[in-house]
């Protein structure tokens, strides 16, 4: 990090206090920018979204959720982090079945269970079997292109050497995301268009906007 990005932020871990003001900063603008959440007006979904706040608590305070805050205290990014173990990813190929409701939440995560379960980390690299998963990161938009994406990134580097992953993984449905995974060194692995995820109908699912035409995992070798 620069010694300008190093005194305009800190980035520190989130705890249970403060699952509700991260709720209301990944409303703010996680929710709002989400091409998955948009291609399928899901904001209008108060049940889905519902879900996907609760989805969100899962990850935040488990020891591998952090947040950047300004020298004022303010926040200005979240990044929820998981770890995959190799049989997580076993156990997810061999039932592609989960129990399902007819929320458009379950649109979106049956969609990504399908990008997890056709990236298939662990098959494509049988050395490793801890993954430091990137759920979600998000920052504010008056902050963007200060650096403090990339801190976000760093500590979670950090926190998957820590939890002995030699691996960094992301799922990016948007394409600035996925620019700025490139950006940060990680390298493509699966690609999904949205063009080609269609209904029972043949009709495409997620009516995302240009430029976001596709989910892509990206990984880091540590």
């Amino acid at each position: 990090m620069s010694d300008v990005n190093k005194y305009s932020h800190n980035i520190v871990p989130t705890t249970a206090e403060d699952k509700q003001v991260v709720i209301d900063f990944l409303r703010k603008f996680f929710f709002r920018d989400e091409p998955l959440i948009l291609g399928i007006n899901m904001r209008e979904d108060y049940d889905s979204l519902a879900k996907l706040e609760n989805y969100c608590f899962n990850f935040m305070d488990n020891g591998l959720a952090f947040k950047a805050v300004s020298p004022n205290g303010d926040l200005i990014g979240v990044v929820l982090n998981n770890v995959m173990h190799r049989e997580d990813g076993e156990k997810n190929n061999e039932s592609e079945e989960d129990i399902k409701d007819n929320t458009k939440f379950s649109v979106i995560t049956t969609f990504l269970d399908k990008v997890e379960r056709e990236a298939d980390v662990f098959k494509k690299y049988p050395s490793i079997d801890r993954v430091m998963d990137i759920k979600i990161i998000s920052v504010d938009e008056s902050f963007r292109g200060q650096g403090v994406c990339k801190a976000l990134i760093d500590k979670t580097i950090e926190l998957a050497l820590e939890n002995k992953c030699p691996m960094v993984y992301i799922e990016c449905s948007s394409y600035f995301s996925a620019k700025a995974a490139e950006r940060l060194g990680f390298e493509c692995i699966y690609t999904s268009y949205f063009r080609d995820y269609l209904d029972e109908n043949g009709k495409v699912i997620f009516k995302t906007l240009p430029p976001h035409d596709s989910s892509k995992v990206y990984v880091l070798h540590l």
